[in-house]
């Protein structure tokens, strides 16, 4: 086929898909004032601008009616004259045909003479005046439309018509190659409409149905009614910022890319800043922004927009946005669209924001057409992969029954609702995500405030139900949490009670874990995996926090304490609760591994110090034990059943005989020397000294072996400080007896080391009531608070600064030199697949001290089994 002819109407040629085969017939057709001439003379007029000299030929205005007509559209037609690039021509109709028929007519002579490409004949209803009969109509504009082709011309012809349903002869539709049909309606409002219409273009696959026609200020405009068209595929990379930090949490991080978002809500609710967020913050971040505005013009929100602190105004020079604005009265949607398209590739535009859709009825659109109108303004924008905010008022000011009467909210990847909510005879504003495809979002109904710095998204309405109905009333809140102690349990049960005081709708409720944290963990990770968790606040112990961090089931606390506030923490537990930049678990308690003795025995038997080696401590226990009168009476102690203490025992003796698991060059540790020494100590304070009870591998002495030290049956215990503490209450007999010491060294060792421990806060994503939990961790690791339950035997504070308390110190005298053990303390995390390689040694080493494997083969067996896991 050759190669098509511009009509030099853009949206025309995109109908005609590609413009007029050369040589061919185009009848134009259409009732007075529809556009018929204009179009006519732009296809000429486009031609001498292109290097194709046409011919106007008329049959009832004269030249200088039309040089008027048309100079409005910024057309010179003398100046095309002069220039011989264009000939107007006002003649008869018999005249034109006789001179058209004739070889060496007058016509002929002049398309000749200026190399004529282009002819526009307005129009051939005229030919009515020379033709007696249909019979000689019918030849003479046969003739005509031959005449034509035989001179080369591309041709388009007007006809008036009487009426939109009255298209004529059908013998002059036949023989034209292409039909045009012209409509000027009167809508729903009473505003009239030009449409256009391809009826038929032979040998062409053209585009069927009524499209706008406008007459615009440079000539005819075209606005072809849009298809659906494929989407881009989905873009990759990190989610799109909404500008708003809290609705970013509750979008799970933001937008994805290329989706189409339906912010519905009242009047006044804080829409339309919402949107000015999206997309200044887009534009402010390297991704251009249009904001289509059909109520408020350009200036307007350029100016609400700097009041909120938004460059806008900038934005704008840097053509990063752009603001458009369509009066809603008289809009045409596809030409909304087509110019949308047109600025959207003319800055390459990344967002885009429609406000509001509800504008959009009025241009006198039914229901379905509108639905129609926004699913492919939505499927255009997508396949420029724009991601969109759709903005949608609701009429209803408090509660509410649907998103939006036409039923859009289908159509959208997301749904966001803003509304006004009465509470306390107060007027306050809520949002809330209800859709969002792909996403984890928030579930939860959130407070929300705009001031001069914009939105600004706090905390869910707690306590509460029935907001979004408009029926608000109140309802309690179960707090679970979790006492760490058992002489921890009572006071944790009045701060409970103090804390509901303070938020009277909190019914609290003390959750006790399990002591083993591999039996803790368990419940936490199934408060963290459901959808909703009645346990509000989650103890994360911190040898398996990094699991539960990187689950992404923890809602964010980066805010919840001033910068000068978590500096107060120990700088080692405070950072475990971070994850990619993010805080989510605050330090509620510290712990670390520690030898407890009696100093009342160590004193009566003329030791001057706790052992500060194995073979002291062996000396130790062994003559206190054969000489006391306490035939019950037990050297030494340590978690010795499967589970994480017995991890932990292993690892302060190998620790302290200058061990690795995996060395700080990141090679295999486990030295066989210094392996062996530890592996074997363990074994024989057993089964060659007897100083530690061999029913210590059993469940009911080995898990808490503390029982017997509190109530004064052992001289030497390992475990945690909190032991110290529960033994200090009145009851117990060892009350004032028991001091702390580091672990005990082996013949390698040059220094004792222990593991850091402790237990943090956090708030799994399903909780029932997140702001509350947020909250109440606030209130429990408060330094206060933290102080007051060191002075009661609670756990080892997290605030640094109290172990220099002299207050903590004169009830606790150990705490300076637990601080110092802290200090030099090694975290369990930074061993390589820590969960895995703890279960090895668990399996091996309560095989050894079962005896049912030797020093030698438990090495063995660690070293290949924490090569195999780690890789090295």
């Amino acid at each position: 086929m050759s190669e098509l002819i511009s009509t030099g109407i853009e949206g025309l040629d995109v109908l005609l898909a590609g413009g007029l085969r050369p040589g061919t017939c185009a009848l134009i057709e259409g009732q007075p004032g529809t556009g018929k001439t204009t179009i006519g003379s732009q296809f000429v007029y486009d031609g001498c601008n292109h290097a194709e000299p046409g011919i106007i030929v008329t049959f009832e205005e004269f030249p200088e009616q039309i040089y008027a007509d048309v100079a409005k559209f910024g057309w010179d037609l003398r100046e095309l004259e002069q220039r011989g690039l264009l000939k107007v021509i006002c003649t008869s109709p018999d005249v034109f045909l006789e001179e058209l028929s004739s070889a060496d007519g007058i016509i002929d002579a002049m398309i000749r003479e200026m190399g004529a490409r282009r002819i526009l004949v307005d129009s051939v209803s005229h030919l009515l005046q020379v033709a007696e009969t249909p019979k000689e109509l019918r030849s003479q504009v046969y003739g005509m439309f031959n005449g034509l082709k035989r001179a080369g011309l591309t041709s388009m012809l007007t006809k008036e018509i009487s009426g939109p349903d009255s298209v004529g002869a059908a013998f002059e539709e036949y023989m034209a190659d292409t039909v045009i049909n012209l409509v000027f309606e009167i809508g729903a409002d009473y505003y009239r409409r030009r449409y256009i219409e391809v009826l038929k273009c032979r040998g062409q696959n053209h585009f069927y149905g009524k499209h706008t026609l406008k007459l615009g200020s440079h000539g005819a405009e075209v606005y072809p009614r849009r298809a659906d068209r494929p989407a881009c595929m989905h873009q990759p990379g990190p989610p799109l910022s909404t500008g708003i930090d809290g609705l970013d949490d509750m979008l799970a991080g933001g937008i994805k890319r290329g989706q189409a978002i339906l912010v519905a809500g009242s009047a006044g609710v804080g829409k339309t800043s919402l949107g000015l967020s999206f997309a200044c913050a887009g534009a402010a971040a390297g991704e251009p922004g249009v904001y289509v505005s059909f109520q408020e013009p350009p200036d307007a929100l350029a100016v609400l927009a700097e009041g909120f602190g938004m460059p806008a105004e900038r934005l704008q020079r840097e053509n990063k946005l752009s603001f458009m604005h369509f009066p809603p009265v008289h809009l045409r949607t596809d030409e909304l669209m087509a110019q949308l398209e047109r600025r959207v590739t003319e800055i390459g535009a990344q967002r885009v924001v429609i406000d509001s859709i509800t504008d959009l009825a009025l241009a006198g659109q039914d229901t379905r057409r509108l639905r129609e109108t926004v699913y492919i303004l939505c499927s255009m924008l997508k396949q420029h992969c724009v991601t969109s905010m759709l903005i949608s008022e609701v009429p209803e000011l408090f509660g509410q029954s649907y998103v939006t009467s036409e039923h859009i909210s289908i159509i959208a990847d997301g749904v966001i609702l803003m509304k006004y909510v009465e509470m306390e005879s107060e007027i306050q504003r809520a949002i809330s995500v209800l859709k969002m495809r792909g996403s984890d979002h928030d579930k939860g109904i959130r407070r929300f405030t705009i001031d001069g710095s914009g939105v600004h998204v706090h905390s869910r309405f707690e306590g509460t139900e029935g907001l979004m109905a408009g029926r608000t009333r109140p309802v309690s809140i179960t707090l679970s949490v979790r006492s760490f102690t058992e002489i921890d349990e009572h006071h944790n049960q009045e701060l409970l009670t103090r804390f509901a005081q303070v938020h009277p709708r909190v019914a609290p409720v003390s959750v006790s874990l399990p002591y083993n944290p591999d039996e803790a963990r368990t419940t936490v990770e199934g408060a963290l995996a459901a959808e909703t968790s009645e346990l509000a606040v989650a103890p994360l112990c911190l040898y398996w926090m990094p699991e539960m961090l990187e689950s992404g089931r923890l809602i964010p606390l980066d805010h919840l304490l001033a910068d000068d506030e978590l500096a107060e923490h120990i700088p080692e537990l405070l950072e475990a609760g971070r994850h990619d930049g993010r805080l989510y678990a605050i330090p509620a308690l510290a712990a670390c591994g520690v030898l407890l003795y009696r100093k009342d025995l160590l004193e009566e038997f003329g030791f001057d110090g706790p052992p500060g080696t194995w073979d002291e401590l062996i000396t130790q226990a062994r003559t206190i034990v054969e000489g006391s009168k306490e035939e019950e009476l037990i050297g030494y102690q340590f978690p010795a059943y499967m589970y994480e203490g017995l991890t932990t025992s292993f690892l302060q003796n190998l620790w302290s005989n200058d061990g690795d698991i995996v060395t700080e060059d990141g090679q295999l540790g486990l030295q066989p020397e210094q392996t062996l020494e530890a592996l074997t100590f363990m074994r024989d304070l057993i089964h060659v000294h007897g100083l530690v009870p061999q029913n210590m591998v059993s469940a009911a002495h080995g898990l808490e072996p503390q029982r017997d030290f509190i109530e004064g049956r052992t001289v030497f215990l390992t475990l945690l400080p909190s032991v110290a503490q529960a033994a200090q209450q009145l009851e117990s007999p060892v009350r004032g007896k028991i001091g702390i010491t580091g672990p005990p060294m082996g013949p390698h060792g040059t220094q004792s080391r222990t593991f850091l421990s402790g237990w943090s806060y956090g708030v799994p994503v399903g909780a029932r009531a997140p702001e509350t939990a947020r909250q109440f961790i606030r209130f429990m690791t408060d330094p206060q608070v933290q102080k007051e339950r060191a002075l009661r035997g609670g756990p080892l504070p997290t605030i640094e600064r109290l172990y220099s308390d002299p207050e903590v110190l004169a009830f606790n005298p150990d705490y300076q030199h637990i601080r110092g053990m802290l200090r030099t303390a090694r975290r369990r995390a930074d061993i390589p697949s820590y969960p895995q390689v703890s279960k090895l040694i668990q399996r091996h080493l309560y095989s050894l001290l079962r005896a049912e494997t030797s020093p030698e083969q438990c090495l063995e067996a660690l070293r290949s089994g924490v090569a195999e896991i780690t890789g090295r």
